[in-house]
């Protein structure tokens, strides 16, 4: 019992804690796949210590509730970094980030990250999906393909935890 009690406390101790809101702190944290690398935290950060699978959150329906996910970085916006695409295996969702509020790095694609925040089912106009294709660098035949309202999974991120870039 004393072991595991200790085994607790120093887990907790070592455990990285996280700037305030729209700020971004360096800390070493464990990754998706359990190794330990230099993390850099956004906006609010991440407090939760439990997280998922992006795949295994949207298999047991977990929208409209806070949690924090784990995932690969399949793009982010072009543009400014006000979007990016997480895939975990098939699945894939659209994070915006809180307000507003901060932004990713542009060159993030393949990146293993945590993000915490609110997982919803979303239906995008055409105009907006053209929009997100438009930041995302589509080109303008593929943007024309684009055809009435696309639904899609959104993640509303209160913060990102990232690979030091």
């Amino acid at each position: 019992m004393n072991i595991i009690l200790i085994g607790l406390l120093a887990a907790s101790l070592a455990t990285p804690s996280f700037a305030q809101a729209g700020s971004s702190k360096t800390a070493t944290a464990a990754t998706a796949d359990t190794r330990t690398e230099k993390m850099t935290s956004y906006g609010a950060g991440v407090k939760s210590k439990a997280r998922m699978p992006l795949a295994q959150a949207v298999a047991e329906k977990k929208f409209n509730t806070s949690i924090a996910l784990t995932a690969t970085v399949a793009e982010v916006c072009q543009v400014k970094g006000c979007w990016m695409i997480l895939l975990d295996g098939d699945t894939k969702v659209r994070v915006t980030f809180k307000d507003y509020g901060f932004f990713m790095p542009k060159d993030l694609a393949g990146a293993k990250v945590v993000v915490e925040g609110v997982l919803s089912e979303e239906v995008l106009s055409e105009k907006d999906a053209r929009h997100y294709a438009e930041d995302a660098g589509k080109s303008k035949a593929e943007i024309a393909k684009i055809k009435g309202d696309q639904r899609e999974l959104g993640f509303e991120a209160t913060g990102v935890l990232a690979p030091k870039k």
